[in-house]
């Protein structure tokens, strides 16, 4: 007979297994119904489609929008980019350039090859008179420089003045009278911060008016890539798609402001790998103006040869923070000396401007002209003190001495032309074993090219420009000079091709 307590336990045992075989039933009912619910409300995609995980999400409102997080109401510039290139591409041309191969910023099958050939870059018009800034390394071989703009004008341009020490070539194309071009807007990149959207805009690899788009990934790079004495490196660094051709063209922000000028990549292939450099618009348009007004870069120089201020230096210097560039070396007679300034001071600021690494002290110098004076905070015994300085030129004796020591001589790299669209002129300097050879010890400017012929039947291309209203003329500035204070009266000697003495009469001509 069983035990009573037997019988009620497995009374209990079948109860339990009843509810729980009742609860999987209810959660299988529950389950398929959910199933059968999103088959009704999103069937399956078409068999074989790459989009059957993908649905689409309900659309959120405006003020639904404004409540997510930060990080998924960031904005996409699809429109700013569309607008930004629109207006940008318009003012960055393609430069093709016949000369020597130039393979230091970009890499050549045959970097040792002078064999003559065909070079593209990009330039970006920054006066409406056809002013062109671009990188010294694509014309510093200049012959013929020819110009395409988007729109597929074509123009001949010569060069106006270059600086190997920035990189940078302002070129001006040859317009017809009372015509001009419009130059692209410039902007303050000083204002630049790390992670702001940028544009490049050039034309990479023969592949005209190309628009990439990345950030600024760092500021105030140095890459020693200028091999130049007193060469300046604080680059932009950025994201954006820079490869061969794109040299020369336009970083621009999303108000379509030029804020560099891309020169260089860093790689290992030759083409882009996710690294380029663009020389800031402050320190171009500081360079380009002297190029356009003087045909040469005027700086102030200082005098020092800074170095890094590490932790240990600063511990040593009983700094409390590691800033400033430390004073290794003072020249005789510079700037700094004169001013006050010692071996072994730190300079922390340049009218009121931070200064912590070497090649930011230089770029900063770099945008005073000389004769400039400015304040200058230094470390010095445990505390921050301040003076004034005054920048002296090249052409100091003190300045011109000791450059010369160092090896350092200013270098002619090219034939520089300024073209006068009022006169129809393209003068450049007399350079070159050819000008000696035709027109010997006289002195004077070339008459390159006569752009108004049919108005000056007289005048040839190709002869030399002895005197303009009697003032004997020995370079191209100061035939601008002469020429922009002429009254109406203007008489031309020249020298033609035969090296025959002639007068011709430009006072018609101007307008």
């Amino acid at each position: 007979m069983q035990d009573p307590e037997t019988s009620t336990h497995r009374f209990e045992s079948k109860r339990e297994q009843l509810r729980l075989l009742i609860g999987i039933g209810l959660v299988s009912a529950g389950l398929l119904a959910g199933i059968f619910f999103m088959l009704l409300a999103y069937p399956p995609a078409p068999r074989g489609s790459q989009f059957a995980d993908i649905r689409l999400v309900e659309r959120t409102s405006p003020d639904e929008e404004a409540m997510e997080s930060e990080m998924l109401a960031l904005p996409v510039p699809g429109s700013a980019f569309r607008d930004v290139a629109r207006r940008t591409v318009q003012s960055v041309v393609s430069i093709n350039v016949e000369s020597s191969w130039s393979s230091r910023f970009w890499s050549s099958p045959d970097p040792d090859s002078e064999m003559f050939r065909e070079n593209e870059g990009s330039g970006v018009v920054i006066t409406p008179q056809g002013h062109i800034v671009t990188s010294y390394h694509l014309v510093e071989d200049a012959g013929k420089l020819q110009i395409k703009f988007a729109d597929k004008r074509e123009y001949e341009a010569y060069t106006v003045g270059v600086d190997p020490s920035t990189d940078l070539a302002v070129i001006q194309i040859v317009l017809r009278p009372g015509e001009r071009v419009a130059p692209i807007t410039i902007g303050d990149s000083e204002t630049v911060q790390l992670g702001d959207w940028v544009l490049a805009v050039g034309n990479p690899l023969q592949l005209n008016s190309t628009v990439t788009a990345g950030i600024v990934s760092a500021l105030g790079r140095s890459m020693n890539i200028i091999d130049e004495s007193f060469g300046i490196e604080a680059f932009i660094q950025t994201d954006a798609a820079i490869n061969p051709g794109s040299s020369g063209g336009a970083l621009v922000n999303l108000s379509g402001e030029l804020i560099g000028i891309n020169t260089a990549i860093a790689t290992d292939s030759g083409f882009y790998e996710g690294y380029g450099f663009a020389i800031p618009a402050n320190l171009m348009i500081r360079v380009a103006s002297d190029l356009i007004e003087f045909g040469e870069f005027r700086r102030g120089y200082i005098g020092v040869i800074p170095t890094n201020v590490h932790a240990k230096l600063a511990r040593a210097l009983g700094m409390t923070t590691i800033q400033g560039v430390f004073i290794d070396q003072i020249y005789g007679g510079s700037a700094a000396e004169i001013a006050g300034l010692q071996p072994g001071d730190v300079i922390v600021a340049i009218n009121g401007q931070p200064v912590n690494e070497p090649n930011e002290l230089q770029s900063i110098i770099m945008l005073q002209r000389p004769n400039s004076t400015v304040e200058v905070a230094y470390w010095r015994e445990g505390r921050v003190d301040s003076l004034q300085l005054t920048l002296l030129g090249r052409d100091h004796p003190k300045v011109a001495s000791w450059l010369a020591e160092m090896g350092y001589y200013p270098r002619r790299e090219v034939s520089t032309a300024r073209y006068l669209d009022q006169w129809g002129l393209v003068l450049r300097d007399k350079w070159g074993e050819e000008d000696e050879k035709r027109f010997g010890n006289f002195e004077g400017v070339i008459i390159q090219r006569v752009m108004r012929q049919e108005e000056i039947e007289h005048l040839q291309a190709n002869v030399l420009l002895e005197r303009i209203n009697g003032e004997a003329i020995n370079s191209v500035e100061q035939a601008v000079r002469t020429l922009n204070s002429a009254g109406e009266s203007v008489r031309l000697s020249i020298r033609d091709k035969w090296n025959v003495p002639r007068m011709v009469n430009m006072s018609e001509i101007k307008g």
